[in-house]
């Protein structure tokens, strides 16, 4: 991929600039121009086939990740090979900046000969990224025969290639996929609202599972999660931000690495409070849906539940029991299982409670 990369920076540059210019679209199977290019097809079980442009488009669905072009058939999938030139238009328009994107359209300069491009490989161009909305203070998208500004006619996936989002902006164009440039300035709250079911990024955004990690001076910040997202099992961070987890509206379910600010109890500006994840900064909004957590490490100080009335258990099997403040849970009103290593906790009504097989102490409610 960096060859791909240097012949995609090297024609922006100019090296190709005399190279004849040609446009990039998706031709209808109509169209007159290069009637007769037929690909060689390399299907999943071996067996190949000669695809016409006709019959490869009916089957065309988009841009593998090795960046072949794939045909689906069925259940089966067969690759076009790409020629370079098709590999460093995908790269650009998969992971180029806002300069490269707008030469690419202007110039054509990727082509390293007339039939460099193939017809099939314009379509699948436009199949994988005509859905795509680019973001950089303003809107942009690729047309087939460029990139321009303003709006894509539809919007599957949305790329933050520098700055941030206006508020709402992600909950009105209905994108589901979200990408981040390294340049991209992001926050939580860009998701309320929004149906971003999944998560791309390059250096330093991070993507684990459902939840969003922003790398920053040797260290990791949980800065964001899926918002779709009912169940969700959080990867370990030295840090999280407040309102990480604002956007998740809908969360049912939640495992999370320790409770607080921060995985140690360090400096004064340490948050040991459950809520901040779903704080504005002035209010809480821990969803009402949210009925169970797990903690794995950490200490739970006193209150550290504090607005969370629907919460019904938590599980914080593992702990240290001298980590456990007996007022952490003193604010769970709604509570109906505990299991906590330590014993002694205040805890809110009548309950009973029995030794588990592991030690701990499990409290149900009456």
């Amino acid at each position: 991929m960096g060859r791909v990369r240097s012949i995609a920076l090297a024609a922006l540059g100019g090296v190709l600039a005399a190279a004849c210019t040609i446009s990039l679209f998706m031709p209808p199977p109509t169209d007159a121009g290069k009637t007769g290019e037929r690909y060689l097809c390399v299907w999943e079980d071996g067996s190949t086939t000669m695809e016409s442009y006709s019959s490869a488009f009916a089957l065309l669905d988009g841009v593998a990740e090795n960046g072949a072009i794939e045909l689906k058939r069925g259940d089966h999938v067969g690759e076009i090979a790409p020629t370079e030139s098709f590999l460093a238009c995908n790269e650009v328009l998969g992971k180029g900046s806002l300069l490269e994107l707008t030469l690419l359209g202007k110039r054509a300069p990727l082509l390293l000969e007339e039939k460099a491009l193939t017809r099939i490989g314009k379509a699948a161009l436009f199949r994988e990224y005509g859905s795509t909305v680019y973001y950089s203070f303003d809107e942009f998208h690729f047309t087939g025969t460029q990139f321009v500004r303003g709006t894509a006619p539809s919007t599957e996936r949305a790329v933050l290639l520098s700055g941030t989002f206006e508020k709402g902006y992600l909950a009105s164009c209905g994108a589901t996929s979200l990408r981040l440039a390294g340049e991209a300035e992001f926050t939580a709250d860009r998701l309320l609202g929004s149906a971003v079911s999944s998560f791309e990024g390059e250096a330093p955004y991070i993507p684990s599972g459902d939840a969003l990690l922003l790398e920053s001076g040797g260290q990791m910040r949980l800065i964001a999660a899926v918002p779709t997202t009912r169940t969700l099992a959080l990867p370990y961070s030295d840090y999280t931000d407040e309102g990480a987890l604002i956007c998740c509206t809908a969360l049912e379910e939640l495992t999370l690495p320790y409770v607080g600010s921060g995985a140690r109890r360090e400096g004064e500006a340490f948050d040991g409070s459950f809520a901040r994840l779903f704080s504005d900064g002035k209010n809480y909004f821990v969803p009402d849906s949210l009925k169970r957590v797990k903690v794995l490490g950490g200490a739970l100080e006193a209150h550290c539940f504090y607005a969370c009335p629907d919460l019904e258990e938590v599980d914080a099997c593992g702990l240290d029991p001298d980590g456990i403040s007996k007022d952490a849970f003193a604010d769970m009103v709604g509570w109906k299982t505990v299991h906590s290593p330590y014993p002694y906790l205040n805890l809110t009504g009548k309950y009973t409670k029995r030794t588990a097989a592991c030690g701990c102490t499990v409290f149900t409610r009456l």
